[in-house]
């Protein structure tokens, strides 16, 4: 990651223009869920916080400020106490209270959802309203992280909260928040157009205007672009930034990203939907044993991937973290390729001739994501595994994962990223803890991985206050985790955006897509 950090292209100084009467368009890969309690990704959550509001927000370096409440207390390691700031209303008109809080919480943990919020608030068994301007949040045990993991729930009026569907918000009758832009129009499949908000509590929008057109296809986006249909563009391909340095037009910005991309095996299930023999046969699934998890590892190079398939924009990656957040441990090595010892402990686990495997991957979703599951699909090739490689759509893969689904996640094998914007290592509580639905825990567990061992850390760093112990907690995690190869880690993202001459744009770790972090420079 260091090296990555070394070769990142900095952002030009930015002068804000705001008092002039602007519009910004910004070319977006990844299109909207306008219900903001229905799918909980970084991409929703950039939108929704132009829109909506949490009780409290975080900046880009991932710093909590005070949102709708503009304080927060703990009156004991169990119970929060959030106080509501004074003369909020929503863009209807109607004022802020607690109320509108509370429907909020009971919808995200009552809604069906297609990516749940409740893993973002892991613990938090009942939200009260104390008088019209307190919220009372009890949790099952000590949370430290509350405070940040409330910034996730946008709070909606609690009118719409208790009656509107997600057809609603798709309409835009329903989409209705405190935020400092307003929704105008959203037509599905093509733009969503927002106003500034005048009435807006904070500091007010930069833009009068701001159009997000959804231009999932990478070329698309960038022939918008270059033909001055949009003033930037997020999700840059690796392969494309040549293209883009090499016109003195425009200028490329990145930064490196919290994403961490990995391989995620189904570990659980003793028969697993996409694993055979290689004439088609059932057989019992074989990535339940480490052995196997572990050959399949040392049989990806993951600098290839790296250097080759992300152009040099990414870095090697050997646990669920990148070295700069808290979790991330020191003595967890990316593995090294070793193609002949991993079919000696494919043979040594009883499968000297392999099996077939479906490997599944989104193509619209991770830079690359598409490119990456081919280049996974050869090297475990190598193997001696007969792979399938099954691409396809994000708004078709995620809902095939849900594990609220019968018989759980379709997939034996998916290629997953995750973007842990709370400040640390969260990942292995969201992903790998046995699945709670109950504490929020495991939410998105969709290799069925399940490790008392682990458990046990993990239950432990949800009730420790102490920064530093509950780091070392997650530290611990992390090797437990990567030693049992609980999911196979394969690479760190980066951030590539793209703007043209006069716009200045300054990105986000969180690979969130911000208007107002896009200026007009002096030359406009």
């Amino acid at each position: 990651m260091k090296k990555l950090l070394a070769s990142v292209f900095v952002a030009a100084v930015m002068i804000a223009t705001p008092a002039l009467a602007t519009d910004l368009t910004i070319g977006v890969r990844t299109e909207i869920q306008m219900d903001p309690h229905f799918a909980w990704t970084d991409a929703n959550v950039a939108y929704y916080d132009h829109i909506y509001g949490g009780l409290t927000k975080k900046d880009r370096q991932l710093k909590v400020h005070p949102g709708l409440a503009e304080s927060w207390s703990n009156d004991s390691p169990t119970k929060w106490r959030f106080v509501l700031r004074d003369g909020v209303t929503f863009q209807d008109g109607s004022p802020l209270t607690a109320d509108d809080v509370v429907a909020s919480f009971d919808r995200v943990k009552t809604i069906k959802a297609g990516s749940p919020f409740t893993g973002a608030i892991p613990g938090v068994v009942s939200v009260e309203a104390e008088d019209e301007h307190t919220v009372i949040i009890t949790t099952s045990s000590p949370q430290p992280l509350l405070a940040s993991n409330v910034s996730a729930i946008e709070i909606i009026p609690a009118e719409i909260a208790e009656s509107a569907t997600t057809e609603d918000f798709n309409s835009g009758k329903a989409a209705i928040g405190t935020g400092p832009y307003k929704v105008v129009e959203y037509q599905a499949g093509d733009h969503l157009l927002l106003e500034r908000n005048d009435d807006y509590w904070g500091e007010k929008a930069k833009w009068d205007h701001v159009t997000f057109r959804f231009l999932p296809n990478d070329p698309a986006r960038l022939a918008a672009l270059l033909g001055g249909d949009v003033d930037l563009i997020d999700y840059v391909q690796p392969q494309l930034v040549d293209r883009i340095k090499n016109d003195p037009g425009f200028k490329i910005v990145t930064t490196p990203s919290l994403r961490v991309m990995a391989l995620t095996v189904d570990s659980g299930r003793d028969q697993s939907p996409q694993v055979t023999d290689k004439a088609g046969n059932p057989i019992e699934n074989p990535m339940k044993d480490v052995r196997v998890r572990r050959a399949m590892s040392m049989a990806i190079d993951r600098k290839a991937i790296s250097d080759r398939v992300m152009n040099g924009l990414a870095a090697p990656a050997g646990q669920l973290a990148p070295d700069f957040l808290a979790g991330y441990n020191d003595s967890v090595e990316v593995p090294e390729v070793d193609l002949a010892a991993a079919k000696a402990l494919l043979a040594e686990a009883g499968y000297p001739d392999g099996f077939a495997l479906t490997i599944n991957c989104t193509n619209d979703r991770y830079l690359n994501d598409a490119q990456v599951c081919q280049a996974l699909g050869q090297m475990l090739s190598r193997l001696g595994l007969k792979i399938d490689v099954q691409t396809m759509p994000a708004s078709i893969f995620f809902p095939k994962v849900n594990l609220s689904q019968p018989g759980g996640p379709q997939f034996s094998a998916l290629l997953t990223g995750w973007s842990d914007t709370r400040g640390e290592a969260l990942v292995l509580q969201s992903t790998l803890h046995t699945h709670d639905d109950a504490r929020g825990l495991g939410a998105y567990n969709r290799g069925n991985y399940s490790n008392p061992e682990l458990d046990k850390v993990l239950d432990a760093t949800l009730s420790e206050l102490d920064a530093e112990k509950r780091h070392a907690l997650l530290a611990e995690a992390m090797k437990i985790a990567m030693d049992d190869v609980a999911a196979i880690p394969l690479y760190y993202q980066s951030v590539i955006v793209a703007e043209r001459d006069g716009i200045s744009y300054e990105p986000w770790p969180t690979e969130a897509t911000m208007a107002d972090s896009a200026s007009l420079t002096a030359a406009q």
